[in-house]
């Protein structure tokens, strides 16, 4: 029977104006029909208000008028606080690496045959305890814990002490190594730490200028190369760093009012015991695959070592675009209607960020490269190893959005995999331990990981709640 023409006082869009915006998102007449008996509408209302036979009849006329309208927009929210900070964030990686201009005058204090091992040890350790401490501050903060948050940062500081000394210690007992040893490692991992937590604090400026005499009195080191120059220069850096520690000490103290009752740290600590486990592994192993790459070069293999200065200076830039790719992907969902729609254009933000990521950081590995060109140090090792350090960075970038989407289990079964590719691999290959099969094997690993990475986040991104 072929339906009849409605009543003009029940016109079809008074039918679909209930239904709101979910009309729009039918994909067939048996989804608007779900919906119309949803609201009550049977085949006795739809043959006395609308003229048709049933309900299934009217909803195909229904979806079939839906068809010709426009989509509406999403209602405008107000704008979601950004996230993205372009100058400060992609300073850090500068910032984490102005210690870098006082290692020739502490080199030449106490030679790099001792220096070098040591520093990669507690960098190793830094990375690990530092970031551990870092993920369980914010979840405080996130609660409203500031207290409780700094008194973990302090605790890390602590820890990290402790434990960069007893390393130290043994490293210098083992290789003969002076004392100053332990003091430089010590002094380096007080940095690191101190560095990020000033950082956590958004106070890049303090940062800067506190360092500042050190770097140039490095640099003053490395233009005249005069002994007590170069101990002036490490003098200087102590001090500094010093400032810096105290500095994130005093930020830590004066978090949250004084009277404010926040419950014992223990027993907050052990309610993100779960969470906390899973980042604590993520950071020993990304430390652990990217210094064991270098730890090897540091001593008969500079070319090769400094090849990866790079990512280095660009992990600020990774982390801008991290939060960039955050702030873009709040606004697209304010701005489609369907998850598939989102999908897409999550998918091109997300491409758009890693080339972004990779051409930075191209442009800056062609820094040491550069240099070791112009000494007449360039070789195929080194530009191999700094490919594989720019496919690293956009791994990493790609796994700073998995992070803020807390899937760090599967962060850490992906660098695990890279892992099982190298160092595993220079073990079982046959010339595995040459210079040029291991720096391939650390960049295949690299690209495998970052394959493996974009893949996660393909599929993340149909999850679009969490982007809201």
């Amino acid at each position: 029977m072929t339906a009849v023409e409605p009543s003009t006082s029940r016109s079809m869009d008074d039918l679909i104006e209930p239904m709101g915006t979910g009309a729009f998102r039918a994909v067939e007449p048996l989804q608007v029909a779900a919906m119309l008996e949803s609201q009550g509408l049977s085949d006795r209302i739809a043959r006395e208000r609308y003229g048709h036979d049933d309900v299934f009849s009217l909803a195909e006329a229904a979806y079939t008028h839906i068809k010709t309208l426009d989509r509406p927009r999403p209602p405008l929210a107000e704008a979601p606080l950004k996230r993205a900070r372009p100058l400060a964030q992609m300073l850090h990686g500068l910032l984490y690496g102005l210690p870098a201009a006082l290692l020739p005058a502490a080199s030449g204090l106490v030679g790099a045959r001792w220096l070098m091992p040591g520093l990669v040890l507690t960098t190793g350790l830094g990375w690990v305890i530092g970031s551990g401490a870092a993920h369980l501050a914010y979840t405080l903060v996130g609660r409203g814990y500031p207290r409780s948050a700094g008194r973990v940062l302090r605790s890390g500081m602590l820890l990290g002490v402790l434990g960069a000394t007893a390393m130290a210690g043994l490293l210098a007992l083992a290789m003969g190594g002076p004392l100053a040893l332990v003091a430089l490692c010590v002094t380096q991992l007080a940095f690191q730490i101190a560095s990020g937590m000033l950082l956590f604090y958004r106070r890049e400026l303090w940062l800067g200028v506190i360092m500042l005499p050190a770097v140039i009195a490095g640099i003053a080191y490395i233009a005249l190369a005069d002994r007590w120059v170069g101990l002036l220069a490490v003098c200087v850096g102590v001090v500094c760093v010093a400032g810096v520690v105290g500095s994130a000490l005093l930020l830590t103290l004066a978090q949250g009012e004084p009277a404010a009752a926040e419950p014992p740290l223990r027993r907050l600590s052990r309610s993100h015991l779960r969470g906390l486990l899973p980042a604590l592994a993520w950071a020993t192993l990304t430390a652990l695959f990217l210094l064991q790459a270098e730890a090897r070069y540091v001593l008969d293999r500079s070319d090769i070592a400094v090849a990866g200065a790079g990512l280095v200076l660009g992990m600020g830039l990774l982390e801008y675009r991290a939060h960039r790719f955050d702030d873009d992907a709040r606004a697209s969902v304010r701005d489609v209607c369907y998850p598939a729609d989102f999908t897409r254009r999550g998918r091109w933000l997300v491409a758009k960020g890693v080339l972004i990521c990779l051409a930075a950081l191209s442009a800056l590995s062609s820094l040491p490269l550069v240099f070791l060109y112009v000494k007449g140090g360039l070789t195929t090792e080194s530009v191999t190893m700094a490919v594989a350090h720019v496919t690293v960075g956009g791994a990493y970038f790609v796994a700073f959005l998995l992070a803020n989407q807390g899937k760090v289990i599967h962060l850490c079964l992906a660098q695990a995999a890279a892992l099982a590719v190298h160092p595993t691999g220079r073990l079982l290959l046959p010339g595995g331990g040459s210079a040029q099969a291991d720096v391939l094997l650390f960049a295949a690993a690299a690209l495998l990981f970052l394959l493996i990475l974009l893949v996660l986040m393909s599929r993340g991104l149909r999850d679009v709640r969490q982007y809201r």
